[in-house]
């Protein structure tokens, strides 16, 4: 299929003089854009942030009178692409583009890319279950994120490497209609609205116990003896857990990732979480001051896959201890890179 040139300019848009700022504002996607529509434009690439947590760049579009306007761009983030072998080497302020993506909600001049032909007729693939849409020359389809299994030429390292995210979503099976919630949690789960209650003034905030294992970032177990660190790439957030506890009284006061206490089952590292402050489950619902999380970490025998099982404990949410399963393998040369988050 060949490059389309016209540009949308029946969208609304913003005047050439007023430059837009970033948005500081953090949303889901689906809160922010609509990704049940596709728009396509050609445009100058102006402005170019390549750093976590979401790309962002603008371009800038003539319309049919020669009028331009500023498109801002937003895409995933700087880890997500680098794990699909997109770095920021692609294409520089100045080029000419042609971008296809889902547009933001309520006409501002702001589009999730999906899909961006460079100058030298390569197609990236910016979202993950984007089609190619113009060329045959595809970039984006490579790299650890499509790994269908893990390596297992390291048999011995047993825990302590990198893993990465390959396995099932971590919730799918938490459903507001049929989980064993309380009453007050359902309730709050209802009169969530993701398109204004998933918005963080703070796009860098500190992350939380139990959400930030979910993410699908790379993450690693570092063996300190009395302590094991686990790093993960998102937020550059460490968790240290504890192999030796501390005795009552001279635990740390609460946090967001909580204190965690270690012991081990044969291979499994079975991790105690508690005293987490201000966490949130799925659909803003808030935790308790009882909150425990019991995680099991269990490599496989040969060293491809580690399997994860959480059991979260919280009277206020769960009429039951609630469970959730999921993996990650290890690809050799994967490492756990520096998040350096950037807001706005």
């Amino acid at each position: 299929m060949k490059p389309r040139s016209h540009c949308l300019c029946r969208f609304a848009a913003v005047a050439l003089c007023a430059v837009p700022a970033f948005a500081s504002a953090h949303h889901g996607i689906g809160a922010q854009f609509d990704l049940s529509q596709t728009i396509e434009f050609q445009g100058e690439v102006r402005q170019l942030i390549w750093r976590n947590p979401h790309v962002r760049f603008t371009v800038g579009v003539a319309d049919a009178n020669g009028e331009e306007s500023l498109w801002v761009v937003e895409a995933q983030s700087v880890s997500m692409l680098r794990q699909r072998d997109i770095t920021e080497q692609l294409f520089n302020v100045g080029d000419q583009i042609l971008l296809a993506g889902n547009p933001a909600r309520g006409g501002r001049p702001e589009i999730y890319a999906t899909n961006v032909l460079l100058p030298d007729g390569r197609e990236v693939i910016f979202a993950q279950n984007a089609e190619p849409r113009w060329r045959d020359r595809v970039m984006g389809t490579t790299g650890p994120r499509f790994a269908a299994s893990g390596d297992s030429s390291a048999p011995e390292l047993g825990l302590f490497r990198v893993w990465n995210a390959r396995g099932p979503n971590l919730w799918r099976n938490f459903d507001l209609a049929t989980s064993p919630l309380t009453d007050e949690a359902r309730a709050a789960g209802r009169a969530y609205d993701r398109s204004t209650d998933n918005l963080a003034l703070d796009e860098c905030a500190s992350p939380e116990m139990p959400g930030i294992i979910g993410n699908p970032y790379p993450r690693d177990f570092v063996d300190q003896g009395d302590t094991i660190l686990m790093r993960l790439e998102e937020y550059d957030a460490v968790r240290t857990i504890h192999m030796t506890p501390t005795r009552p009284g001279e635990e740390p006061p609460a946090s967001p990732l909580g204190y965690s206490v270690g012991h081990w089952e044969n291979d499994t590292l079975v991790v105690t979480t508690t005293k987490i402050r201000d966490a949130r489950f799925r659909l803003g619902i808030p935790l308790g001051e009882d909150l425990e999380i019991v995680e099991r970490f269990t490599p496989s025998a040969d060293g491809s896959r580690l399997d994860y099982r959480m059991t979260v404990t919280d009277p206020t949410v769960f009429l039951e201890p609630a469970e959730f399963e999921t993996s990650w393998i290890y690809i050799p040369g994967a490492t756990v890179e520096p998040y350096e988050c950037t807001e706005g």
